[in-house]
């Protein structure tokens, strides 16, 4: 007879033959277990669903210059070569970045003022399929500003800035082709993206120079190295930010950024989580102490039969197994149970904040590693609980079951 297997098997029929008082266990790890797989789902689900929204929404990586002054092409190439800078571009002054009217002939509508945003590749406004305007006259409209133009990609608009030069008023009107249009929530003003030359060009000719690129009459081209007003800069991700923006404020820029939001969504997970796992010490403590003294208490009912079982050449190590061996399998029951209650829970969670949430968000959710994580606590716990029951049992002498002979 191989001791391991007999008692394993024993404990099983003992564990079924008083199939009421293991159901109790059962339902009492599944009331402790239930309720803190849906308080965690809660917190993870929250707390990563409005972490995506920071970190998806480009505006939380943004570090926006306050102010202007000037920023030469070593400034761009050093700070460009960070690794926590995702997307750097030159920008002009702000009275410069405007077209004094854009009109769509195809609708008829027009814009009386538009601003210009500099883009290139890698911008995070652009959706992931959508190429970076380029040239002299390209650019992507907001949906704001799309909705106003009638405009659609492939529109060709007409574009008028205004200058006063030598005491007279000057205009210059071009076509510029729409090649994209970005999605509603990217951008909420009404502005273009424009590429970085077109820009620069609509700056030059504002100052009263010449644009030969584009036939604009005016002073000789400036020549020699050209310095930026401000800047578009994004980090490579929200929780670069903060230290993005130290750097640059101890460089003397300053900047502003959605540090406060991030910072705010950062402290709501840790007290999340500190709760979780108060709730989860408190209620697990308590479990894990009510079954510890029920196991107990079912050793010492079974005193007797024990030590007989022991008398006929049971080894104390194999006799342990009993106790921990019914706590696995009232920790295995208990989990599936807990598990069968939290899946139509989490179901009924989600359903009734579907209207807030967006679409692959979920209010409550959990991952199987959490689960596996979950089991590994559970049973490990268990046997915690079963050691002094464990130790009760190693402690039977078999004259016990003797004497009862």
């Amino acid at each position: 007879m191989r001791p391991t297997p007999e008692i394993l098997r024993l404990a099983y029929r003992d564990f079924t033959h008083e199939r009421r008082i293991s159901l109790c266990f059962v339902l009492a790890l599944m009331a402790v277990l239930a309720p803190l797989l849906i308080l965690f789902g809660l917190k993870f689900g929250l707390v990563d669903t409005l972490a995506q929204r920071l970190i998806q929404s480009p505006s939380n990586r943004e570090v926006l210059p306050v102010g202007s002054r000037e920023y030469d092409q070593a400034w761009f190439d050093r700070i460009g070569a960070r690794p926590d800078v995702a997307f750097l571009v030159p920008n002009t002054r702000r009275i410069a970045a405007t077209l004094s009217r854009v009109q769509n002939p195809a609708t008829g509508r027009d814009l009386p003022v538009l601003s210009m945003i500099p883009t290139g590749a890698g911008d995070p406004l652009l959706a992931t399929d959508m190429a970076a305007p380029t040239g002299l006259a390209e650019l992507v409209l907001t949906a704001g500003a799309a909705r106003k133009l009638g405009a659609v990609p492939g529109n060709r608009l007409m574009a008028r800035i205004d200058r006063r030069r030598g005491g007279r008023d000057e205009s210059t009107v071009w076509e510029v082709v729409v090649t994209g249009v970005l999605p509603a929530g990217a951008l909420a003003e009404e502005a273009a993206l424009v590429p970085l030359p077109l820009l620069v060009a609509t700056e030059d000719y504002r100052d009263g120079s010449a644009v030969p690129a584009l036939g604009w009459e005016g002073a000789p081209p400036r020549t020699g190295a050209r310095s930026f007003a401000r800047f578009r800069l994004y980090a490579t991700s929200i929780y670069a930010v903060a230290g993005l923006a130290a750097d640059l404020t101890a460089d003397g820029v300053e900047v502003r950024t959605q540090a406060v939001e991030i910072a705010a969504m950062q402290g709501l997970d840790r007290n999340l989580t500190r709760v979780f796992w108060l709730i989860a010490l408190i209620g697990s403590l308590g479990f894990l102490a009510s079954l510890a003294a029920n196991l107990l208490a079912n050793v010492e009912r079974k005193r007797r039969e024990l030590a007989v079982v022991r008398l006929i050449g049971f080894p104390t190590r194999s006799l342990i197994l009993f106790p921990v061996a019914q706590a696995m399998l009232v920790a295995l029951l208990g989990a599936a149970t807990a598990l069968l209650i939290y899946l139509p829970v989490a179901m009924a969670l989600n359903s009734w904040f579907a209207d807030s949430l967006r679409a692959g968000e979920s209010i409550c959710r959990l991952l199987p590693s959490h689960l596996l994580l979950a089991l590994t606590a559970t049973l490990l716990g268990a046997a915690a609980a079963a050691a002094w029951a464990g130790w009760r049992v190693a402690r039977i002498e078999p004259a016990e079951g003797l004497r009862d002979l």
